[in-house]
């Protein structure tokens, strides 16, 4: 935010955006109508208005935080250049494309831009007044009714930031594997200020709209991309992507079975939150061929998750204009797509990873560097965490494989089946069961319980029931009418709880007969909390000490279910043997105390 003494000037700025804003478009109007003297003056006037601009903002420059004013300035100049060399060259479409596609959506995010970092950031209480009330009408979409028409069924997007070959494969596949004229669907490429003949190669296809950001602007390509489609639907594919057959008809089927699906992403290799754990072959054109023979629309294998990771992500422009796409805050390149799942999430809206479509992900290409170079993940995330209160890789963000694993052995085969999630976060997990138990064609009833009340706006939407409680144990005495569940799951580890026998007490009395409770508890002889130990520092997970007795456990378990089993989870750590026999000996059972030193965790499953 800029100094009281600054604001009258940034407001002036503002004011000249604004009408620079209103001229593109007017200038749109003049050229398309055929006054080209009418035309050419409008574009000598926004010419002067972006030298004075940029005169004029220079002294603030330094107050505008990450507001990558300059270099928008530079790209607003570069496109003007560009139109003006159109209409001399006599190819009125592209000038008419480069007015209505770039000049003003570049206008448009300046404003934004300047508005943002100037007058909102970092005010906690304008940051939420913000949000709440401007941030989605000012990244909104013009091209689409409130009914959710528009001219085109989807517009495709890839953009592209050096790593030519890499785009190239991408765009080769694409092309491929997509029937434009068949889905009513439009192209846009663009080139966010490679160096590599990135601009010249898309300019030389021939094909869908060309947009070039002559300078990177980060985060602010992606809130542009949006605002420039002509459709119902979106999709955004990295250039890292490589599609399949019928990527497109298998995804927009997903989309168009219900109104509340904000976005879905296919299967794809190398990428975290679980999107794919089944691919067959880490070689592309294996890949590909595997999936050409495998994609195909099938409800049944799509999963409800409760955050998606988009290497290709296909959107609903209606929902997005609710919620708003990628906020520039995040001007590290990293967590925005956490940020806009979040917003889906606690919209009520859905998020679905389509298990019927498999396309290739080749792994964070252009990402990486910065990741590696600018440490964009760590403070990516304490964007998020200052944002949104809470931690992106909080409680629950992904579920928990082992545990839906389990779940999935010892749940009734038929029938519809209750589920109490306690303190499970973002909700990932309840989720994921209940993905697994409709696949099998039942019902799964999710009643949610959390004594982290910063997490109930993500469990209401997804829930039949949640309720936070202060104090867990008294929760779960009175929640819900008492009613019983088929199985309960306690998501956090149960050593972060005080007085495990009387929570242990209260979810019995909470479960069926026959039914089931799965929770876990960290293991204290795990290496890694032996070797902090012996380095003298207390293991922790920044809450609380956690040295839970797990024979204590067990016994308060067995005094309270007529089943109990505990799973051990092992990791794989070198060196493990060797300091089994430094300090125990060959005398002593190694191969036990191996295993113990290898469990990171038990899981306890509990009948009742």
């Amino acid at each position: 935010m800029v100094s009281e003494n600054d604001r009258e000037i940034l407001q002036q700025i503002l004011d000249l955006t604004e009408t620079a804003c209103g001229a593109s478009l007017e200038l749109l109007e003049r050229y398309t109508e055929g006054d080209l003297e009418g035309a050419l003056g409008l574009l000598s006037d926004l010419e002067a208005a972006v030298r004075t601009v940029a005169s004029a903002q220079g002294p603030l420059v330094s107050e505008l935080e990450h507001a990558y004013t300059s270099e928008m300035l530079e790209n607003i100049q570069d496109t003007l250049e560009e139109i003006l060399r159109s209409i001399e060259g006599d190819r009125p479409e592209r000038a008419a494309m480069k007015m209505e596609f770039q000049l003003f959506p570049f206008l448009r995010q300046l404003k934004e831009s300047l508005y943002f970092w100037g007058m909102i950031y970092p005010d906690p209480e304008e940051m939420a007044r913000y949000y709440r009330t401007e941030f989605a009408e000012h990244d909104r979409n013009f091209y689409i009714d409130q009914d959710g028409r528009a001219r085109y069924k989807l517009t495709v997007v890839v953009a592209g930031y050096n790593h030519l070959e890499t785009t190239k494969r991408c765009i080769k596949q694409l092309l491929k594997e997509t029937d434009f004229d068949a889905l009513n669907a439009e192209l846009i490429l663009i080139d966010h200020g490679s160096t590599d003949g990135t601009l010249e190669y898309f300019e030389g296809l021939g094909v869908g709209k060309v947009i070039h950001f002559k300078k990177n602007v980060r985060m602010y390509m992606f809130a542009t991309l949006f605002q420039l489609c002509q459709s119902e639907y979106f999709a955004f594919v990295s250039n890292d992507v490589l599609v399949t057959k019928d990527w497109a008809r298998v995804l927009l089927n997903c989309m168009e079975s219900d109104s509340k699906i904000a976005v879905a992403v296919p299967a794809t290799p190398n990428i975290s939150n679980f999107q794919m754990l089944d691919a067959p072959t880490d070689d592309p054109e294996e890949f590909i061929a595997w999936a050409n023979r495998r994609n195909g629309p099938d409800p049944s294998r799509w999963s409800d998750r409760a955050r998606l990771m988009p290497p290709l992500g296909i959107y609903r422009t209606q929902a997005v204009n609710q919620l708003g796409f990628a906020d520039p805050y995040f001007y590290s390149m990293e967590y925005w797509d956490d940020d806009f799942s979040l917003r889906a999430r606690r919209a009520g809206y859905r998020q679905i990873v389509c298990g019927d479509v498999a396309c290739y992900h080749f792994g964070s290409v252009t990402g990486n560097e910065g990741q590696i170079r600018e440490g964009t993940l760590v403070y990516g995330r304490e964007l998020f965490e200052k944002k949104n209160g809470v931690d992106a890789w909080g409680n629950g963000f992904c579920y928990d494989y082992q545990a839906v694993q389990i779940f999935k052995q010892v749940l009734p085969s038929q029938g519809a089946v209750t589920l109490l999630g306690i303190d499970c976060g973002m909700g990932d997990t309840p989720l994921q069961i209940r993905n697994e138990l409709r696949r099998r064609g039942q019902s799964c009833g999710i009643s949610q319980l959390t004594c982290q009340k910063e997490y109930l706006p993500d469990l209401l939407p997804h829930s039949d029931a949640a309720q936070y409680v202060p104090d867990l144990v008294d929760g779960l005495c009175g929640s819900f009418h008492e009613q019983r569940f088929t199985c309960v799951y306690l998501n956090r580890d149960i050593g972060m709880y005080e007085d495990i026998p009387r929570l242990l007490g209260a979810v019995s009395r909470r479960v069926l007969p026959g039914g089931w409770f799965i929770f876990s508890c960290e293991n204290a002889f795990y290496a890694l909390t032996v070797h902090a130990l012996l380095q003298l520092r207390m293991p922790t997970d920044g809450r609380r000490h956690i040295l839970t007795d797990l024979d204590a456990v067990w016994e308060e378990a067995k005094k309270r279910f007529s089943y109990v089993q505990t799973v051990p989870v092992e990791q794989a750590i070198n060196g493990v043997e060797e300091f089994a026999l430094r300090h125990f000996g060959a005398e002593v059972p190694l191969a036990e105390i191996t295993q113990k030193l290898r469990t990171q965790r038990y899981y306890f499953v509990c009948r009742k």
